[in-house]
């Protein structure tokens, strides 16, 4: 298959890069400004701005398979900006896919809300998901989106590198001690979901959450395990949530006065305090999707990466 992979140069769509090539696809990876994590003299590289309609009708030339892992992953910052590269960027995208597209697959999140006190990055989302399936209803466009919970392994940075530094610098706190539940998928699992859905002709219009199906693990066995890794004692400081959002909130207005990047967002707290529950058994039906590395194998994966590139 021809895929074209957006968002070619961070954790997710750099590990589907090279997933896709390895098993034989012909990819063509779209960059912004940032270069790639790693280069393949078989991959097409070509730099465009999402945002600029009259710059993709080249994008997607001959492509048969679109995944759309593109976005501003960040909870704060300019909410416009982050609107028109999530919202507007994905429906000029699919306005521009012709028909002659087999499948659009939009990555989105699990944290997906609709209302705008959700963080401008969940609600850009939400949106996003929303255009997506009234051009499905309306106009048969064969999209399929797919949630991943809180994506760890090798590479990532939101949830390995920052938190692993936060227990270095002896600056992170549980939240109603830790008892929120880490619903964590590791890249490769994802990755497995995300090839799966090549494919597969049952899925078009379907929302499909992926997780590695534990939902035991918590907040705080996770945080530990990292202390653990970085040889650091565990955590032992925590506070409500209550303490936890009136905190964010004062982080969030520092950050709209001063420009000083919040060390927690209230989007953050939600996340840590989690009690959801997800199911993959709607991913195993459609997908076949098993994930093949459970926890503890991810995190012994992910402590050797940490060594070797000398974060620990």
């Amino acid at each position: 298959m021809n895929c074209l992979v957006t968002g070619a140069s961070g954790f997710i769509g750099s590990a589907l890069v090279k997933r896709l090539v390895k098993e034989g696809h012909v990819v063509r990876a779209v960059l912004h400004t940032t270069p790639p994590l790693y280069r393949d003299s078989q991959v097409e590289y070509i730099t465009a701005d999402l945002t600029n309609p009259s710059s993709l009708p080249t994008v997607v030339h001959d492509i048969d398979i679109v995944f759309h892992c593109a976005g501003i992953v960040k909870d704060y910052g300019s909410k416009k900006e982050i609107l028109n590269v999530n919202l507007k960027g994905t429906q000029y995208l699919a306005d521009v896919c012709d028909k002659r597209i087999r499948k659009f697959i939009f990555l989105s999140h699990l944290h997906s809300k609709s209302t705008t006190n959700a963080g401008a990055y969940s609600y850009s989302k939400a949106l996003a998901e929303h255009y997506l399936l009234e051009k499905h209803r309306t106009e048969q466009f064969p999209m399929t989106i797919v949630r991943p919970g809180n994506v760890y392994g090798p590479g990532a940075k939101t949830w390995v590198v920052r938190p692993l530094q936060a227990i270095q610098q002896n600056r992170i706190a549980l939240i109603n001690n830790g008892t929120g539940l880490f619903l964590h998928t590791y890249i490769d699992n994802l990755i497995d979901a995300l090839v799966a859905t090549i494919d597969n002709s049952h899925i078009t219009g379907e929302i499909i959450e992926v997780t590695d199906g534990d939902n035991h693990t918590t907040w705080r066995t996770y945080f530990s395990d990292l202390a653990t890794i970085a040889r650091k004692p565990s955590i032992t400081r925590t506070m409500t949530k209550t303490t936890a959002l009136l905190f964010s909130n004062y982080m969030m207005m520092r950050y709209y006065l001063f420009h000083i990047d919040p060390l927690v967002t209230p989007t953050a707290v939600q996340i840590l305090t989690n009690q959801r529950t997800i199911s993959i058994e709607k991913a195993t039906k459609l997908l076949k999707y098993r994930p093949s590395i459970e926890y503890l194998e991810g995190m012994k994966r992910t402590a050797d990466w940490l060594k070797a590139e000398q974060y620990i």
